[in-house]
């Protein structure tokens, strides 16, 4: 029996449990084709991504699996401790796991914890860096828990997309930097783009993360979609060498004068390229078949526009200081093998505007949707915002979005969070009609009928939110 019919007879005894009990079959056993690797997916052609071993055209469809914990030093902000030793729960991602393959979706998005450098000084490590006096390239514990996930993922046909920020937090990394070429002129957030040390030590990050995660999973490598260089990638107009209009940068070896508004823009441009083409690098010199992508908010969520970091949206100064990477320009230029646009639905966001933003027309090659959700202020109830979810999904398809990700599976342990509407509240309305079993074609609605599109009223006292703890 070949793994497409071993596939399908599983299916059949699952989705009949489901049937009859309205929920997966407790205690149900992994399914036999568990310890088949899957397909590797490549970037196809145009804007899509292919399965490599058929061809055929492969659409992300699943969820952000998060778990969040107080921050020690900041208890009002959570960490990400999906995966934290001691608070890994592997029978309750197999459970989010199994449910998501009975409606069958195929991939799930994760974030790695780094560490946190206050929570190292009060003696709270967590995540993958542990204080400075930890010299190793990463915590094996915690490595350990995401290689679990990853093969529990494969069980169930899920291919796994992990979100990996700056780098661990800890002596390893601390010594790299140290012994980088000092930054001029760039402090804060940008010295994660723009500052040698803090590359070099993303690029090994990524060297050990892939090589940890090859000697543990072996052939299940495959089980990775892609590796996410940043959640979300950009720099901000409130630290240097942005924030005043005098001096110079200089980004892979050229000076850029930030006088000058154009050679503003092509500073943080190229940083980009740069970064990116360094990181892509680092994890294909160890598995040169896995995909690295990175993640972006769009200009509209911040109001902002490509306009060299000047801090200003219009004539009004803009409270929000970060600026999203150009993917018009990584998606043309940089060694990225696929984009991932972050979109949610509100007042004055429809796609259109929120893509437009993006120099949409200039972006090239295969781009998801990896997080699209929304807030309750906007909706009055569950059922409105699925009915807006649904179009939402269909329109991206006009707009050649490949996949999507929807923020996000069941997380409520964050008061932020608990403001999104997830997908399993509420009996699981939005996990069904988002659902591939229950929406085959996700670019069509159900029997050809599509309704008109619901646009979001005015908030209720609320200004519009991105998901907050990403």
């Amino acid at each position: 029996m070949n793994r497409a019919t071993r596939l399908a007879a599983a299916l059949a005894v699952l989705v009949t449990s489901v049937i009859l009990s309205g929920s997966p079959a407790a205690g149900a056993e992994l399914p036999d084709y568990a310890v088949e690797p899957l397909p590797r997916i490549a970037a196809g052609p145009d804007r899509t991504l292919v399965n490599a071993e058929t061809g055929e055209q492969f659409r992300p469809r699943g969820f952000n699996y998060v778990r969040l914990t107080p921050m020690p030093s900041k208890p009002a902000a959570p960490y990400h401790s999906t995966f934290e030793p001691g608070l890994y729960d592997a029978a309750r991602a197999e459970t989010a796991l199994r449910d998501n393959w009975l409606r069958g979706y195929n991939t799930v998005r994760v974030f790695i914890d780094p560490g946190n450098g206050q929570d190292n000084a009060i003696g709270r490590p967590h995540g993958l860096g542990r204080g400075n006096a930890d010299l190793s390239p990463a915590d094996a514990a915690y490595l350990d828990n995401v290689a679990d996930f990853v093969r529990l993922a494969a069980a169930y046909g899920i291919y796994v997309l992990p979100s990996l920020d700056v780098f661990p937090q800890n002596g390893y990394y601390r010594d790299i930097i140290v012994n980088s070429p000092h930054p001029v002129n760039v402090e804060g957030r940008n010295r994660s783009f723009m500052y040698e040390g803090y590359i070099r030590a993303k690029e090994e990050y990524l060297r050990v993360f892939t090589q940890e995660m090859k000697d543990r999973l072996g052939t299940f490598m495959s089980t990775f979609l892609a590796l996410q260089l940043d959640n979300e990638a950009y720099l901000t107009s409130a630290e240097a060498p942005f924030h005043r209009f005098s001096g110079t940068v200089t980004v892979a070896g050229r000076s850029y004068d930030m006088a000058v508004p154009a050679q503003r823009q092509a500073a943080a441009d190229n940083a980009f390229i740069a970064y990116a083409d360094r990181g892509v690098a680092a994890v294909k010199a160890v598995d040169p078949e896995l995909m690295v992508t990175m993640g972006a908010f769009t200009n509209l969520a911040v109001g902002k526009s490509f306009d060299g970091l000047s801090g200003r949206c219009g004539a009004v100064a803009c409270a929000d200081p970060r600026y999203p990477v150009r993917v018009s320009t990584v998606t043309r230029e940089s060694d990225l093998d696929f984009f991932d646009i972050h979109t949610y639905l509100a007042t004055g966001r429809t796609l259109a505007a929120s893509l437009g933003s993006m120099e949409w027309s200039q972006v090239v090659g295969p781009v998801i949707n990896g997080e699209f959700g929304t807030q309750r202020q906007w909706f009055g109830s569950i059922d409105a915002a699925r009915h807006a979810l649904v179009m939402h999904q269909l329109g991206s398809c006009d707009f050649g979005i490949s996949g999507w990700l929807y923020w996000t599976w069941d997380t409520t342990e964050d008061a932020t969070q608990r403001t999104f509407f997830n997908a399993v509240e509420s009996g699981g309305v939005l996990a069904t009609a988002l659902s591939p079993k229950e929406r085959p074609d996700p670019c069509r609605y159900l029997s050809g009928r599509v309704p008109a599109p619901l646009v979001p009223p005015s908030p209720r006292g609320q200004a519009a939110t991105d998901a907050g703890a990403s």
